[in-house]
């Protein structure tokens, strides 16, 4: 029997692993390699063979681009399955003219935990039930390790979307500050807003929690000093913060 499943980290580094062993990528070529991340970062869904053409060979014309896609594939289904028959990969699969990267039974991918956590949480907060968004939301956090794909630097085709996770994952930090704020756990609150900080220092709503986070903690000092870095931020962009800064009204849950 040949490979089960793929485990994938897509944050703050990318690693892969194959029914538990870790895959060594080295002896594979830089833009198949590309590819691999690329369909890792969209895994379990189907991407038009175009959209991947665009994002990895832009520079190439079409039939150039198509048949180093093609090679790639071809490259990637051996080197996970060795020994693979053609049209028989249990991982890279094909859909008409778009392909798919399926981790298998019992297989996973952080970026995908990542959201489902994300959604599980939002229904939570819908029904109510804060105690299961706030485990929802910590357990994204845990999948946020980092920025997405570090690896491929500033290629035009994952920096929208390493922004845009680290923005949801900003997002998650401050709702999840929040709602431990409001159970009056006011040191937790003041750690997962530090957090959201550090992935959105311009964020209005994390530096507010952290302060009053800080104060409900008895930690004057230092929410004295988080006041005055927050009213250089509000300066440098130009915000005149000519009044203190209110706590964030926070309601026992």
């Amino acid at each position: 029997m040949g490979p089960q499943h793929l485990r994938l980290w897509c944050f703050g580094g990318f690693r892969v692993q194959v029914d538990g062993a870790p895959v060594d990528w080295s002896g594979i070529r830089p833009r198949v390699r590309a590819l691999m991340r690329f369909l890792a970062v969209h895994g379990g869904r189907s991407i038009h063979r175009d959209q991947i053409t665009a994002a990895l060979w832009p520079e190439l014309p079409d039939r150039s681009a198509v048949n180093n896609l093609h090679v790639g594939i071809s490259t990637l289904r051996t080197f996970l399955e060795p020994g693979v028959a053609r049209g028989a990969s249990r991982f890279v699969l094909r859909d008409g003219s778009s392909y798919r990267l399926e981790l298998g039974i019992g297989g996973s991918s952080d970026v995908t935990t990542f959201g489902t956590a994300l959604a599980a949480a939002r229904q939570a907060r819908a029904d109510g039930a804060d105690g299961t968004a706030i485990r929802a939301l910590r357990h994204a956090l845990d999948q946020y390790t980092g920025d997405l794909l570090p690896e491929d630097g500033a290629a035009e085709w994952v920096l929208a979307l390493r922004d845009q996770h680290r923005c949801r994952a900003a997002e998650a930090a401050v709702l999840l500050a929040g709602l431990e704020l409001a159970r009056g756990r006011s040191r937790p609150a003041a750690t997962v807003a530090r957090r959201a900080l550090e992935l959105d220092g311009y964020h209005d709503d994390g530096w507010r929690l952290l302060i009053t986070a800080q104060r409900r903690a008895g930690e004057l000092a230092a929410a004295r000093r988080t006041q005055q870095t927050y009213e250089r931020v509000l300066c440098s962009l130009g915000v005149d913060r000519s009044t203190p800064t209110r706590p964030v009204q926070v309601t026992a849950a």
